[in-house]
């Protein structure tokens, strides 16, 4: 039979190898917690970063004075696309029609809003035409005729230091109203 404990007994000072125990938990939960962020940001990334750089800027396509009477094609490409790990360069993003207005550019998307195809300029009729079926723009990208169910989509453009900048941006093809792809 075992002796009933003595009431000195429970409130009885640690001992030292009590508080080696707890030391030794205490580093190890400190190192653990140490090793841990490293690890978890690991996991985590990219997290709550930007990673994806690319179409959503403006991308540098031409010199402004090379645009004059004639409307100029020009191609959209993006100095460097990246996503969370892999990084490309020049990426063609697509291609834009540069129209002077009086002192100002328009950019227009030579994407035909019907069903996509490229629309390309008639230097004969001074108007934009889509060769799949035959949609007709005047050089504001109004429509004049054909299945399209609205003008040509304009392009945010800036003209910085000589240089004419445009933002690509992708449209729904065969809607009336323009909304973004």
């Amino acid at each position: 039979m075992s002796a009933a404990p003595r009431s000195g007994d429970r409130a009885r000072p640690a001992t030292r190898r009590g508080f080696l125990k707890l030391l030794t938990a205490a580093l190890g939960g400190l190192i653990g917690a140490v090793l841990a962020v490293p690890a978890f940001r690991f996991l985590a990334f990219p997290a709550r970063k930007k990673v994806v750089i690319g179409p959503d800027s403006l991308v540098p396509v031409g010199q402004a004075d090379v645009v004059g009477d004639r409307p100029v094609r020009v191609e959209i490409i993006a100095p460097e696309q990246r996503d969370a790990w892999a990084k490309v360069d020049n990426v063609r993003l697509g291609a834009a029609w540069l129209v002077r207005a009086g002192t100002d550019i328009r950019a227009f998307s030579t994407t035909c809003p019907h069903l996509g195809c490229a629309i390309d300029y008639d230097a004969k009729s001074e108007s934009f035409r889509c060769p799949c079926h035959k949609s007709a723009f005047d050089t504001d990208g109004n429509r004049v005729s054909g299945p399209a169910k609205r003008g040509m989509d304009p392009l945010d453009i800036k003209v910085e230091d000589g240089r004419v900048l445009v933002r690509f941006k992708r449209f729904k093809l065969d809607v009336p109203d323009r909304e973004d792809a």
